[in-house]
């Protein structure tokens, strides 16, 4: 007796792109701003190619975006990341000794931090990897206000790093350190008050023809053909456009913001498999239901913070990062709007993926690069809504000079291809084509945290620990 064909009712739900900030990729990232022809002529390239130029700190990231703006994941085998586990060491020796040594606090003066990069830039010298990298800092934990000796500091924990052949991460966790290009990226932007970000983002034109298709070909039919309606489904999505806000789409802040948000759209796909236990796609999530859009986007999440009477010293704490969501329906036109709820699974899965965070920056490194531009950006807001560097004295005027501190640009993200995956269930097959994004307003994200007064922290005691009056000779703008 020969074999009737199955038929299966086939749900479409297409998740598509929302708003997303930060990141831009090219080989040339990680190397630094420079010196040479009136500041940090050459940017990154320029500045750090003398003296960084095969020592292995030339990371490319996880994209690279060809001169068109086509977006294209380059991540790593395995293989390749294991052979990069072996260079860390030997790479690290080329940093100076006490660079390389982990601290749980280690301090870097901002106000020092330019100028020493300010005496680099006069000699049209290049950039070393322990300035461009901040000294090894991963994380801001704290900023401390000297106005006795006109300073602002910074302090976190901090180790040796190297690149890994991907990127440029610390010796012993893996983390990438805080970059000083990110850092006057985050004090331009905040000069002009805006926020910060990038959408990705279907045409209009697509989404309706979308629709149009899905209204046809929802129905019973074989596996085979409902596969061959979601490959058509992500032919007709074609590419998706880029646009980067708030700060410039050629920069490896862009970059990152980029990044990150591809990646999540691949976990949420089921596309990648991050290793953190407990952590579902929200492919595996989805049931079968009516054709809404799925949008995440990723927004700051700090918890209070801590600071003292005189508003002198400040404790950042949280996850930095936080996963939103949205369903939204798209009309006949391809017009997006925001549906009157959201189904669980969306809201399950980016609770779940803000819950899973922590864990997800030790297994990739770009989503604690997110933090770390967080980090700045939030550094950057808290600077100027509580006047610090007038507190100080501090005008910035190397690190807001576009013209004297340039930062390297590469090719603009324009365009990145549409992903999919399908999944079979007892009822079908769907196709989930996700999009995402980065939010970023430090000013507001600032004025919505609360400030709390709390003895028990000792905010006075480790700010006075941390003072900037006998800093090491050999590098005055950072200590232990």
């Amino acid at each position: 007796m020969g074999h009737r064909k199955r038929l299966m009712t086939v749900t479409l739900t297409a998740m598509l792109s929302a708003c997303c900030c930060l990141g831009n990729s090219v080989p040339s990232y990680g190397q630094a701003i420079g010196g040479g022809g009136g500041g940090m002529q050459g940017g990154m390239q320029g500045g750090m190619q003398g003296g960084m130029q095969g020592g292995g700190f030339n990371a490319p990231g996880g994209i690279t975006i060809d001169a068109q703006g086509v977006i294209t994941p380059t991540f790593l085998t395995s293989k390749k990341k294991a052979l990069g586990k072996k260079r860390l060491l030997a790479v690290a020796k080329t940093l100076p000794g006490d660079v390389n040594r982990p601290s749980e606090m280690r301090s870097v003066s901002l106000v020092r931090l330019e100028a020493e990069i300010l005496k680099y830039a006069q000699k049209k010298k290049p950039v070393p990897p322990e300035l461009f990298f901040m000294a090894g800092l991963q994380r801001i934990d704290y900023v401390f206000v000297y106005p006795e000796t006109r300073d602002i500091v910074i302090a976190g924990p901090a180790e040796g790093f190297a690149s890994n052949g991907d990127r440029v991460v610390g010796l012993g966790t893996g983390r990438p350190p805080l970059q000083v290009d990110h850092l006057v990226v985050a004090l331009r932007a905040l000069e002009r008050s805006g926020a910060l970000g990038c959408s990705i983002d279907p045409t209009t034109e697509s989404l309706a023809a979308l629709r149009r298709y899905v209204t046809k070909n929802t129905g019973r039919t074989t596996p085979a053909i409902a596969r061959k309606r979601f490959a058509k489904m992500a032919e007709i999505l074609g590419m998706q456009d880029v646009t980067v806000f708030g700060v410039p789409a050629e920069s490896h802040f862009a970059e990152i913001l980029v990044e990150a948000d591809y990646r999540m759209k691949c976990i949420a796909l089921g596309l990648e498999n991050p290793g953190v236990p407990g952590l579902k796609s929200q492919l595996a999530m989805t049931a079968p239901g009516g054709n809404s859009v799925q949008r995440w986007w990723f927004m700051p999440f700090y918890d209070a913070f801590h600071t003292t009477d005189a508003r002198d010293a400040f404790k950042f704490s949280g996850p930095r990062a936080q996963l939103m969501s949205q369903d939204e329906y798209v009309d006949v036109a391809g017009k997006r709007s925001n549906a009157a709820f959201t189904l669980a699974s969306t809201q399950k899965f980016a609770k779940q993926f803000t819950e899973k965070f922590p864990e997800l920056t030790k297994r990739s490194p770009v989503f604690a690069q997110l933090q770390n531009l967080f980090d700045l950006a939030v550094t950057a807001a808290l600077i100027k809504k509580e006047r610090l560097a007038q507190k100080v004295g501090w005008t910035k005027s190397f690190f807001l000079d576009a013209k004297q501190a340039v930062v390297d640009s590469g090719n603009a993200p324009r365009r990145v291809a549409s992903v999919y995956n399908a999944k079979r269930s007892s009822r079908g097959l769907f196709i989930v084509c996700v999009g995402g994004g980065v939010t970023i307003d430090p000013l507001r994200t600032v004025n919505a945290i609360q400030f709390k007064k709390d003895p028990s922290v000792r905010l006075e005691g480790i700010r006075s620990g941390a003072s900037t009056k006998e800093p090491p000779e050999s590098h005055p703008w950072w200590w232990d």
